[in-house]
């Protein structure tokens, strides 16, 4: 047989009280037994019905106390019962409740509730990280996969010769790889806004995050005819983070000024340090730069910088800006309206970035 767990409590309580009477009945007792060694001529009628009258007025006053026990009972489970609610509302799609916890007292209670109602947030989230990448793959993915079909099919349509397959087959594997770096921002966005690298976080040498960028991007450069320089000096800063991520970091920063910077023309990143002991990376190109109107624009999902080449995703920007996010810094547009656009990111150094 099971109770509910305000029945419980009652129970429990009206245990105590039937302790109470019992140890009133048993102290009655023990003071008049002693009494009436200490007098032995008294009546012995007359101790026992003292006695007896003590207990009855005890027992008196049993049902007022039973009745105090269940509404106190009742006091007790009410703010499980607004945190059931509570939670019966959220399964049912209204995500944004939340229990209330700005009247409880604080006590375990209240910290309950402030618990669970940070797992709704986190749960929320997901949610929200679930739809947007959803979201964001069938509007990034449609259109590739649709062209590569529709390059398939119309290569079937006829016989062809072989240069023609190779060609469409080409054309096929750099929508193919297009895509392949589409899910690959995606999916790092995603983990990036669960929020739960900071964990992983270490020192990290600047220099060497530069360096790697330098040797991944200098064949881009020279493919298309660019300088990559690199300025560094003798400064080597440290930030606490992780290295993979600050060099997909300055590395899409590094594709971006890539992008648009015509033949013949210069990308340069720049490390440095700030008055308050953090780093600075900075990445200027020598293009047409971005106007004035797209300087914040720029920096969310599938957004194209104007004047950029086409088959670009458009997460780019908006990957580097969640990354330094996430290391505690920040990533701007430095000069907007200007020509060579200059992107510098702000980190803060060593363990001012760790998690508390």
């Amino acid at each position: 047989m099971t109770f509910k767990f305000r029945s419980r409590i009652f129970l429990y309580l009206l245990l105590l009280l039937v302790l109470f009477v019992a140890s009133q009945a048993t102290i009655y007792t023990a003071v008049e037994w002693a009494h009436r060694r200490a007098n032995p001529y008294e009546s012995f009628e007359e101790g026992v019905e003292e006695v007896v009258q003590g207990v009855g007025l005890t027992l008196l006053l049993v049902p007022i106390l039973a009745w105090v026990a269940w509404i106190f009972s009742r006091q007790m489970i009410r703010p499980l019962r607004t945190m059931a609610k509570t939670a019966e509302r959220i399964r049912g799609g209204k995500w944004s409740e939340r229990i209330e916890t700005a009247t409880m007292p604080d006590d375990e209670t209240k910290s309950l509730a402030e618990t669970v109602n940070a797992a709704f947030d986190g749960y929320a989230g997901a949610l929200r990280r679930l739809e947007r990448f959803s979201g964001d793959a069938a509007h990034q993915l449609r259109t590739p996969i649709a062209a590569m079909r529709g390059m398939g099919e119309v290569a079937l349509s006829r016989s062809r010769t072989a240069e023609e397959y190779r060609e469409v087959l080409g054309t096929m594997l750099a929508e193919l790889d297009r895509l392949t770096r589409i899910v690959e921002q995606l999916l790092q966005l995603s983990r990036l806004e669960a929020g739960a690298l900071r964990s992983r976080f270490v020192p990290v040498s600047l220099r060497a995050v530069v360096e790697q960028v330098q040797q991944i991007y200098q064949p881009l450069a020279e493919a298309r005819q660019s300088r990559l320089r690199i300025e560094t000096g003798a400064l080597d800063p440290k930030v606490s983070g992780i290295e993979e991520l600050l060099v997909e970091l300055l590395g899409n920063l590094a594709d971006n000024a890539l992008r648009h910077t015509p033949a013949g023309g210069e990308v340069r990143i720049d490390v440095s340090t700030s008055r308050d002991g953090g780093a600075r990376l900075a990445v200027t190109d020598s293009g047409p730069g971005i106007p004035v109107e797209f300087a914040q624009k720029i920096f969310d999902r599938f957004s194209q910088v104007p004047g950029g080449e086409s088959g670009s995703a458009g997460l780019g920007l908006s990957l580097a800006a969640q990354i330094a996010a996430v290391h505690g810094g920040r990533l701007e547009l430095a000069n907007p309206g200007q020509s060579g656009a200059r992107f510098e990111c702000w980190l803060p150094a060593g363990r001012a970035a760790e998690p508390g």
